[in-house]
């Protein structure tokens, strides 16, 4: 399923909108989380491959990432060509309708994707994509007027975000949201081995 309004612009443009090496250090993908450096990552919309490459590059496992969008797949595909063999898997999958398909992950990123219509349900197919103790991160676009994002009447605030997370019952927040310059914020969440009573 398409998500509501996610469009994507010119790739050139796209890729102006992000300061990646910044938010994979703050968000700990290119250090460590938990136990040490990560394994297996699931991706729900690699879109051009704007974070896909540079998160197979950081992690010692494989980028398993996936969009609906053929077009999204062709392209990250094309430049994962150098990646080490087995570095990461891009396939067309509809996530919201099946799931990742992959179980015992380090952790699932959801970038810009969280204004779908099932954020709750998202939030959980993620959480079941990755193992206790790993983590599901988050990030967003800010609640103000940025040269890209949904409208504002679907747009995510930070506590709207930290609210979901806690009613899947599975994820607790690590720290507080994660300031990601210029456009964004972020979340780390920790998923549980179990509901908390």
């Amino acid at each position: 399923m398409k998500l509501r309004d996610s469009g994507m612009p010119d790739e050139a443009y796209w890729e102006t909108l992000f300061d990646v090496p910044l938010v994979l250090a703050r968000l700990g993908i290119n250090a460590t989380l938990g136990d040490g450096i990560l394994g297996d990552v699931v991706e729900l919309g690699c879109g051009y491959g704007t974070f896909s490459i540079s998160v197979a590059r950081a992690i010692r496992g494989t980028l398993y990432t996936f969009d609906v969008d053929p077009a999204m797949v062709a392209r990250t595909t094309e430049r994962a060509i150098g990646l080490p063999t087995g570095k990461l898997v891009c396939q067309l999958r509809d996530v919201m309708a099946d799931g990742f398909g992959v179980t015992g992950a380090d952790a699932a990123l959801l970038f810009n994707i969280l204004h779908c219509e099932e954020p709750v349900a998202l939030l959980r197919h993620a959480v079941d994509a990755v193992r206790p103790g790993g983590h599901v991160l988050v990030i967003h676009w800010r609640y103000a007027d940025t040269p890209r994002g949904p409208s504002l009447d679907i747009r995510p605030r930070p506590e709207q975000i930290a609210a979901w997370a806690h009613e899947t019952g599975r994820l607790a927040a690590v720290g507080n949201a994660i300031d990601l310059p210029p456009w964004h914020y972020g979340w780390r969440f920790r998923v549980l081995s179990a509901r908390p009573d």
